[in-house]
């Protein structure tokens, strides 16, 4: 079972870098910044690399991100990859995405797991300047150097709205919900709720 979830893994990795790489398609030099808090949640995340040159809202290169949840013991997810994203499409079609992959390390009390991870969001258009989102963020055991046999995979689950203040500043607010899954599908819940953050392209 555990293999066919790795090959199964190995292959939605590749595609995402693929897609990715394809996110964001004009080069212009930028920085990322993006933060948010909310219920036993805080994130930050820096990133460099390149933007669309027509100053459509997006982003595509080297990305760190830091979560500490504290609901119960507590977690800390760190992750390190290539996050490529563009919240409007083109006119033809204008949803968008958002979508990272990289090595990930989670760290709750004396459970330990590093090893890939892969985030994917879809961005549907509400009206001008403002998106709902759904995503979802795996990071799976099988993919990892300390392979858990008790743990699957863990999982992030959010859904949200996203609102361009101008074009490169971001302002949203989602549920969220991080978990770990075992071997028999029962879930030890690594927090939940509601977080606001401020997203930063220049």
């Amino acid at each position: 079972m555990k293999r066919v979830f790795g090959v199964l893994g190995l292959t939605l990795c590749a595609t995402m870098a693929s897609a990715a790489t394809n996110t964001v398609e004009n080069k212009v030099g930028t920085l990322l910044l993006e933060g948010s808090s909310g219920t036993d949640y805080s994130q930050f995340g820096v990133g460099i690399g390149i933007k669309p040159e027509n100053n459509r809202p997006g982003f595509g290169g080297l990305y760190y991100e830091q979560i500490e949840l504290e609901h119960g013991i507590g977690a800390d997810i760190k992750l390190l990859g290539f996050r490529g994203f563009s919240v409007e499409g083109s006119s033809d079609d204008p949803r968008g995405a958002d979508i990272t992959m990289g090595l990930s390390q989670t760290e709750s009390g004396d459970y330990k797991r590093t090893g890939l991870s892969a985030k994917a969001t879809i961005f549907m258009p509400v009206m001008k300047d403002i998106t709902w989102y759904i995503g979802g963020d795996i990071r799976p055991t099988f993919l990892s150097v300390d392979w858990d046999n008790d743990v699957l995979t863990e999982l992030g689950l959010k859904v949200g709205i996203d609102w361009r203040v101008v074009k490169n500043i971001g302002v949203f607010g989602h549920y969220y919900h991080e978990s770990i899954v075992s071997d028999d599908f029962d879930e030890r819940r690594l927090g939940n709720g509601v977080v606001a953050g401020v997203n930063l392209v220049w």
